[in-house]
């Protein structure tokens, strides 16, 4: 496992700025014949066509426990501006909807559900198949289906976690997504009821993880060292570990919360290093860009850190 540090590659930041294509925005909803015709609506950031444009390598993106497709524009928009089709799901039972009909601590008391989490993971698998069929049908020419990671908030990074290889014994089977090429996991949770090892036994992509200092829950049981636990345990892929200084949980979201002691404003800077690291990370595992392996993996990341920003962690697979 390595610490990385400041100085080991020349500080630069990498596609921090808005890239080079428009940014197309379409909204959509699937509905799955084989879960009762369950809805899953989506909001989509694509490159915009033009003559030279070529198929777009896909991130899905899994909101938080009463979150929407709204959420998180500002990473969508970034990774479309740098070639990416960014999908970000709305999952029914666990969404915005359920947020204003309860009320946060009803909303919290109906996430227990296991049918819920069995909804909401089987949520990825069908959107894998209907983006495959997009690729093939209206959007053919624009969408690179073999090319494909997950990425996700909160409730959302379990979701992240389970599709590539987590498994949770409470919804009674795996959800799995072998297409899956990597996973971007904001405010990841340590696994209740099982050991973090078991738990973790099967992971079948590189992972990149990011937290903050202050990243706790509503139900008060969550904290950094809780949040980095999944990157402790995992050994078998690819990991880094990204925590924000004075990062909370919706800083990953894109809601701007201000909290009481707070002496600076961080969210513009914590989104610049989350945009930065989230291109980097797909431009690695989605295209197998030197540039960006020689940033994640020598430094270059840590490099671009102040004392103020954070610290990141690299684990090669294995370690």
């Amino acid at each position: 496992m390595l610490l990385l540090a400041a100085g080991v590659a020349a500080a630069a930041p990498y596609k921090s700025d808005p890239g080079p294509h428009r940014v197309e925005v379409q909204l959509g909803e699937w509905a799955d014949t084989a879960r009762d015709g369950r809805v899953v609506r989506w909001k989509l950031y694509l490159p915009e066509a033009g003559d030279e444009a070529v198929p777009a390598p896909v991130v899905i993106w899994s909101h938080g426990a009463g979150g929407s497709r709204d959420g998180a524009e500002y990473l969508g928009r970034h990774l479309a501006s740098w070639g990416y089709a960014t999908f970000h799901l709305q999952h029914a039972g666990s969404d915005v909807v359920v947020l204003r009909q309860h009320g946060v601590q009803g909303m919290l008391r109906e996430v227990r559900s296991p049918q819920v989490s069995i909804d909401r993971f089987g949520d990825v698998p069908f959107a894998v198949q209907r983006i495959a069929a997009m690729a093939q049908g209206d959007l053919a020419g624009r969408l690179d289906a073999e090319r494909i990671g997950i990425s996700g908030h909160s409730f959302g990074a379990i979701t992240t976690l389970v599709a590539v290889g987590q498994s949770m014994p409470q919804v009674g089977r795996r959800f799995a997504v072998p297409e899956l090429r990597g996973a971007f996991a904001m405010s990841p949770s340590k696994p209740r009821g099982r050991s973090l090892g078991e738990a973790f036994a099967a992971m079948s992509a590189p992972i990149f993880h990011l937290t903050g200092t202050d990243d706790g829950s509503p139900l008060g049981d969550q904290t950094v060292e809780t949040r980095s636990a999944p990157f402790e345990a995992i050994d078998g892929v690819e990991q880094w570990l990204l925590v924000l200084d004075d990062g909370v949980h919706s800083t990953f979201s894109g809601r701007p919360v201000r909290e009481p002691g707070k002496a600076r404003d961080e969210l513009g800077r914590h989104h610049e290093i989350v945009r930065m690291a989230a291109v980097a990370f797909w431009d690695l595992v989605l295209r197998g860009d030197a540039a960006a392996a020689a940033w994640l993996r020598e430094g270059g990341l840590a490099a671009e850190l102040s004392a103020e920003d954070g610290t990141v962690r690299h684990r090669p697979a294995g370690e």
